[in-house]
Order: C-alpha cells, then structure tokens, then sequence
C-alpha cells in the first residue's frame, strides 16, 4: 500500500496491475471504502476493514477478489452490473456470448466466478460520503457503457479505472463499448484538470496529466488513420481490416485477441460511417466516401 494522501492508499496489482490484476484505491473514513477488487493478495488485510466496495466496471481484473469482502456493501453503475451479477450477464455484456470461445470462458470460470450481490446502482453525480472524504462517480463510458471513474474534491484527485493512459492506448472491444464515447470521457476528464490521476493499471501521476491524456486519445486517430489509408489501397471487409492486426500486432494465435480485434475495427467503421468517411456496400465491403 503506498500513501498517496492522507487518508488516502493506492494498492498496486499483482503484476505491477497488469491483466489479470488492476490497482486498487483504498479510503479510509467512518465507512472504508475500496475502489475496485483486482489488486490481489495485497487486498487481503483489508477485508474486516472494508465496509464498501465500488467497482468501476465489470470486467474481470477489476472485480475478481469481490468474495474476499463478502460482508462489503457494493455499487456499479446501473449498464455494467449483469456482468457482476451472473456469469451469463457478464457473457452478454462482453459478447462472448455470441462466439464459441470455450478457452476463454474455461478461463473465466477457473478463475472463480462468483456472483455479485449489488446494493446500490451508480449514476453520472452520485455523491458517496464516508464521513471524511465525499467521492464524486463520474460516468466515462467507453470502455463499457457503465464505466465510472470517482472525483475526490479535496485533493483534486481522480481514479479514472480503464482510462489508463498505457501505451497501448484505449481498448474498447465489448459489444457496449463505443471510441466515440471514450474520446468524450477523456476530454472530461481533462476538463476536470485533475493534480493527481490514478488509473486501474499505471502508477499515480501528477506530472503533465493533460497531456498524458491527449496522447492516450491519439491512439484512437492513430487506429483510425491506419484503417484509412488500407482503404484507400482497395475496399476491404471488416474481417479483413482485422487481418491486418491494426490494434493487437501480435495475436499469438490467440483466438480471444483475434476476437477483440474484429470487435474495435468494427466499432472504428461504424463511427467512421456515422461521420460519412466510409461507405459500407451490399456485399460488405467498406470504402472511402
């Protein structure tokens, strides 16, 4: 657990966070409160202490040590919470449910799925006050559609999750995600002007966060411009833009990353339509405008 301010802990993931593990944001008060449950071992001293758990979105690094704090009151935003709440609402929210990925959901249930029971649903607003800090939830979807990042007032702080300023940049590979959307929580965010950012898998900043952000949104016109000029060579279908490995360099064989690929470049030229940079023809094929 690392001090970040008084009364304040940021608890590094396993993995120094990365997948299968998330960082963490503890805070204490006349109620505890835990932001996310990826962390790890490093949560386990915690688990009297806590008595409310927020989780910033569904997915598996961020909610998976949820039994470890069984006697918790937990919340999530209202669009995120079937992927808590059941394994076959965590299927449909991802999409998996829609492919024969049997690896990945052997996976998913070795690594213990139990479901979670929600007390309360998130909103855009929602002020949570334990007593010493009041957080504010910040809807940012994106990512997902119930993506939610929490404002600490008092010390201009922000845990923004899966808005996480890493090389690889934005991922939105779910059925509910949408770039566009993600774009708008970034600008938010920046808007916000926060003096210290700590995200679901980088170390706390406080150096140059506007900037940082700027280039983490830059990945998406970098994908974007890619998808652009493989179009101007010759039209091509959304699966074999995929083929081109435009965001995952390296599937590995990796049938799930291949997956997600196919999802994100969908997405781009969905929203690439919508601006009327690219039409899409009977028989499927995409070109420039």
């Amino acid at each position: 657990m690392l001090k970040v301010k008084p009364g304040i802990w940021f608890i590094e993931g396993e993995n120094r966070g990365r997948y299968p593990y998330a960082h963490s944001l503890y805070i204490e008060g006349d109620n505890n409160i835990l932001i996310d449950t990826g962390a790890g071992a490093g949560l386990e001293p915690l688990t009297e202490k806590t008595s409310h758990v927020l989780l910033t979105h569904y997915h598996r690094d961020h909610v998976t040590f949820n039994p470890l704090f069984h006697k918790a009151f937990f919340a999530i935003h209202s669009k995120d919470a079937p992927g808590v709440e059941s394994l076959e609402g965590f299927y449909q929210l991802s999409g998996l449910d829609r492919v024969e990925l049997e690896a990945y959901w052997k996976m998913v249930r070795q690594s213990g799925f139990t479901a979670t029971k929600i007390a309360h649903y998130l909103a855009d607003g929602d002020i949570i006050d334990n007593g010493r800090f009041k957080l504010k939830t910040l809807h940012l979807p994106g990512h997902t559609a119930g993506h939610c990042g929490f404002l600490l007032e008092d010390y201009e702080l922000v845990f923004a999750a899966d808005i996480d300023l890493t090389s690889f940049g934005p991922w939105y590979g779910n059925i509910d995600s949408d770039p566009d959307q993600f774009r708008q929580s970034i600008k938010l965010l920046r808007s916000l002007n926060p003096k210290l950012l700590i995200t679901g898998h980088s170390r706390p900043t406080t150096s140059r966060i506007s900037e940082k952000l700027s280039l983490y949104e830059s990945v998406l016109d970098q994908r974007e411009e890619i998808i652009i000029n493989e179009l101007k060579k010759t039209p091509l279908t959304a699966d074999q833009l995929a083929e081109k490995r435009i965001i995952y360099r390296r599937h590995n064989g990796q049938e799930i990353l291949f997956f997600f690929e196919k999802v994100m470049i969908n997405k781009h030229l969905e929203s690439l339509a919508n601006r009327g940079v690219v039409v899409k023809s009977d028989d499927l094929l995409y070109t420039l405008a």
